[in-house]
């Protein structure tokens, strides 16, 4: 399952928690309404789980929901310091990590502990799965 969950689903759907509407998030994020929906929608079922309750005037995250972006959040600002760390190292600027990257070592042991904390949360343990399952070799 963990391979057909895109990055930019998951993107999409804080945008779509972030602006209340799917129509609010298709213009921010410049694609069409009903493409956003239907994105959001096959997460959902993948998943299990509702994130949203949709009605007249916008969406509303379930409590489920809340409980994924939450975790979502965190997981993506994590990835987008340890991608800037690296793009810093790659350009030959010396930036400090928050994290000691030491890929003998660390293989996917964030992963493992971001799971770990959200294991004890029964709404995404889909999403757990997903990073269980990761291979970075494949």
């Amino acid at each position: 399952m963990w391979r057909s969950i895109q990055l930019i689903t998951l993107y999409c759907t804080l945008v779509v928690a972030e602006e209340g509407s799917f129509l609010g998030a298709s213009r921010r994020l410049r694609i069409h309404h009903s493409a956003l929906s239907r994105r959001v929608r096959d997460l959902e079922l993948l998943l299990g789980v509702a994130l949203f309750e949709r009605h007249p005037g916008g969406v509303k995250a379930t409590a489920a929901g809340e409980r994924f972006l939450a975790n979502l959040r965190r997981i993506l600002n994590d990835l987008d310091e340890a991608l800037e760390w690296v793009e810093a190292q790659g350009s030959g600027k010396s930036a400090q990590s928050p994290i000691e990257l030491d890929a003998s070592r660390c293989n996917c042991a964030f992963l493992d502990a971001v799971a770990g904390s959200m294991a004890r949360d029964r709404s995404v343990a889909a999403f757990i799965a997903f990073f269980r399952k990761w291979d970075p070799t494949s």
